[in-house]
């Protein structure tokens, strides 16, 4: 399964793409100028250190010199693989020539935004599948 879902914010485009690759979630976060992969978080959902009861996850992230998708790519990865309760990798680029802090705020609120569609996408599928 695939998925894409696109938003334009102050005339950026966005887009995530997620697929499945076995119990896996792969995501990519793309837009702006020219995407790229900026940054890439690893996470996996794991008991909460501070509350056993509770779901956390472990990330670990590359990122490449320079760019600055790190902070979201870590935020999207570790939601979704606490949401899913497994594993989820999220490759991020988003370039915008001369960003504003404006730009830079709107392009975050979007791409989270994005991830509550994917979300909810991916809750509809797990009702439907419900016996």
């Amino acid at each position: 399964m695939s998925v894409r879902f696109t938003c334009d914010t102050q005339q950026i485009p966005l887009v995530l793409e997620a697929s499945w690759l076995g119990d896996d979630l792969n995501i990519s976060i793309s837009g702006g100028d020219k995407g790229h992969i900026g940054a890439v978080a690893l996470s996996q959902a794991r008991p909460s250190l501070a509350d056993s009861t509770s779901t956390s996850a472990s990330t670990s992230v590359i990122t490449v010199c320079g760019h600055k998708e790190d902070r979201i790519a870590c935020e999207i990865a570790e939601r979704v693989a606490v949401e899913i309760n497994g594993v989820v990798s999220v490759a991020c680029g988003i370039h915008v020539d001369n960003a504003t802090r404006g730009q830079i705020e709107a392009i975050l609120a979007s791409t989270r935004l994005l991830v509550d569609n994917l979300l909810e996408h991916l809750k509809e599928l797990r009702i439907s599948a419900s016996p």
